[in-house]
C-alpha cells in the first residue's frame, strides 16, 4: 500500500481509466478496498479535488450519459455494460426490443423468469440487463431509436397491435390456468368422491321383496316424497327424547315405504319419487348447512355422503318393484350442493335401467305433467307457500292451461298441511326424521314423523292420501 502514498492521484488516475463505476461512491469504496487508510468519505473527497484539478473520469461520464447502454446503429446493436460484471455484452436489435417490449406492462408485462423462459436465456443475465438498461414495468415499449426514426402514426400502429396482442396472450395464459385449475379440482373431486362412487354403482344390493298388488281399473301415480328425512343427524336420547342415527334414518325410510306400499288398492301406472329435499343433514366437511349453520351428526361427512346415497339407491330399487319410479329432485337448505352429489350418483346407476328415470334438472322448482295434472315440487324454503300457484301459473303456464288439477309439493317446515288457493292445492309433506337439539330445545317435538303418499288419478288428479307414522 505504501506504492500509493503520494497523496492517492496515481491510484485514482489508474483506475478511473480502466474500470467502469455508476458512481463516485462507488469508486470510493473500491478506492478504501485497496488503501483502507483514508475512509470513504475521504476517498470520495479525493475524487472530486482531483476530477477539479482536471483528472478525467470518461467512463464514468460516458456510464451517466448513456445509461450503461450504446446503440450501435451501423450493426444494429445494442453494446451494455452489465451492472454486476461491468463486462460489456452485444445484443442484436430485435432481441433487445423484444425483451424490452415483454418486459413493459404494455407489451408482455411478463417477470424476469418468464422472459428467461421465453427467449431461453439464463435468469440471472435477463436481471442484470434489465437493471444495466434501467427498464421497469411501467415504461413504453418503445426504444429512443423507434421513436426519432418512426412517425407518430406508425409507433400509435405498433403500440394498438402490441396491445392487441398482449391481451390475447394474457386471454390464453388465463384459459390455460383455469384448465390447470379444473383439472387439479377434477383429480380431487375423482380420489375424494367418485372413486367411491365408482364402487358404489357396482356394488350389489339386498333388497327385501314387496307383496304383490292387482291391476288397477283407471291409471293412476303415486307420489311419494321422503322429504327432510336429514340423513347424518344425531340425536341422543337421553337428552333429546329420542335417538336418532343412521341406523335409525334407515329403519324408518324402508319400514314406513313398506308399511305405505302395502296398503296401496292397486299397481300404480307409475310411481314420483321427490327427493333430495334435506335428504342429508350436512352440505361439506365442516359439517354444517349450505349457510353454514354446524349441527350435530351421528358419523362423519363422508361416511353421511356415502351411506346416504347407497339408502337412496335401496329405497329406489324397493318402490322399482312395484312401478317404473320417476326420480324428481328438490334441494333443500341443508343439502343444496350434495343432493346435486346424490342427483349424479343415481343418474349414473339408472343411467341404462328403463325402470328408473331420473330427472337432471337443476331447478330450485320442478315440474311434471301427467296426464290431466301438472305437478310441482320444491323443498319450501326461500319462497312462501301461499306464492307457489302463482309461480306454477307463471312458470309452466303452457302446462298449467293444458292441465285441469294443480298441485303443488313441498317439506321443509316437518309437518303435514295441505292448503287451495287460485286453481292449486298446495301440500306440505311430512318428515321422517327425529329430533335433534336444537328442536328439542325449541319445543318443535309435536309434530308426527312419518311417510305419506299421494295417490294421483290420470284424469281426475289428487283422489287419495296415505300416511305411515312412524311408531
Amino acid at each position: 500500500m505504501g506504492n500509493y502514498q503520494s497523496g492517492g492521484d496515481d491510484l485514482i488516475k489508474k483506475y478511473a481509466e480502466t474500470k467502469i463505476f455508476k458512481s463516485k461512491s462507488e469508486f470510493a469504496r473500491f478506492l478504501y478496498s485497496l488503501d483502507p487508510s483514508r475512509s470513504v468519505d475521504a476517498w470520495r473527497l479525493k475524487v472530486l479535488r482531483w476530477e477539479k484539478r482536471g483528472g478525467k473520469i470518461k467512463q464514468q461520464e460516458t456510464v451517466a450519459k448513456n445509461m450503461n447502454v450504446y446503440y450501435d446503429k451501423s450493426n444494429d446493436c445494442y453494446v451494455s455494460v452489465m451492472d454486476d460484471s461491468n463486462e460489456l455484452i452485444s445484443v442484436d436489435g430485435d432481441t433487445h426490443r423484444a425483451i424490452k417490449r415483454a418486459y413493459s406492462k404494455d407489451g408482455g408485462n411478463l417477470k424476469a423468469h418468464e422472459i428467461a423462459r421465453k427467449f431461453s436465456l439464463p435468469e440471472n443475465w435477463v436481471v442484470s440487463y434489465i437493471r444495466s438498461n434501467n427498464w421497469t414495468h411501467g415504461m413504453d415499449i418503445f426504444t429512443d431509436e423507434e421513436i426519432s426514426v418512426k412517425s407518430l402514426g406508425s409507433l400509435v400502429e405498433d403500440a394498438i397491435s402490441e396491445k392487441r396482442k398482449n391481451v390475447l396472450e394474457e386471454a390464453n395464459r388465463k384459459y390455460w390456468r383455469q384448465i390447470e385449475r379444473d383439472a387439479n379440482k377434477y383429480r380431487l373431486f375423482d380420489e375424494l368422491i367418485l372413486k367411491e362412487f365408482r364402487e358404489l354403482v357396482e356394488e350389489p344390493m339386498d333388497i327385501p321383496a314387496l307383496v304383490n298388488l292387482p291391476e288397477s281399473d283407471s291409471p293412476y301415480a303415486l307420489v311419494v316424497s321422503p322429504t327432510d328425512l336429514h340423513y347424518g343427524k344425531g340425536a341422543w336420547e337421553d337428552e333429546c327424547g329420542e335417538t336418532y342415527n343412521l341406523k335409525e334414518a334407515r329403519a324408518r325410510l324402508m319400514n314406513q315405504t313398506s308399511n305405505l306400499v302395502s296398503r296401496l288398492p292397486a299397481t300404480p301406472e307409475k310411481i314420483i319419487l321427490a327427493t333430495g329435499s334435506d335428504w342429508f343433514h350436512v352440505d361439506n366437511e365442516l359439517g354444517s348447512t349450505t349457510k353454514g349453520t354446524p349441527q350435530d351428526m351421528a358419523a362423519t361427512p363422508a361416511q353421511i355422503l356415502r351411506d346416504g346415497c347407497m339408502l337412496a339407491r335401496e329405497h329406489i330399487e324397493l318402490l322399482a318393484q312395484v312401478a317404473p319410479v320417476e326420480v324428481i329432485f328438490m334441494r333443500g337448505n341443508h343439502d343444496r350442493h350434495t343432493s346435486l352429489s346424490l342427483m349424479m350418483y343415481l343418474s349414473a346407476v339408472y343411467e341404462n335401467n328403463p325402470q328408473v328415470t331420473v330427472s337432471t334438472g337443476l331447478e330450485l322448482r320442478q315440474y311434471v305433467k301427467w296426464g290431466n295434472n301438472l305437478l310441482g315440487f320444491t323443498h319450501g324454503d326461500g319462497v312462501r307457500s301461499s306464492n307457489l300457484p302463482a309461480l306454477m301459473a307463471t312458470e309452466s303456464r303452457e302446462d298449467w292451461g293444458d292441465t285441469e288439477h294443480h298441485t303443488w309439493f313441498h317439506g321443509h317446515l316437518h309437518h303435514m298441511k295441505q292448503t287451495e288457493k287460485d286453481g292449486c292445492m298446495v301440500v306440505q309433506l311430512p318428515s321422517l326424521a327425529g329430533h335433534d337439539r336444537w328442536h328439542y330445545r325449541k319445543g318443535f317435538t309435536l309434530n308426527r314423523a312419518g311417510l305419506s303418499g299421494h295417490l294421483i288419478d290420470y284424469e281426475l288428479g289428487v283422489i287419495g292420501t296415505l300416511f305411515a307414522p312412524v311408531v
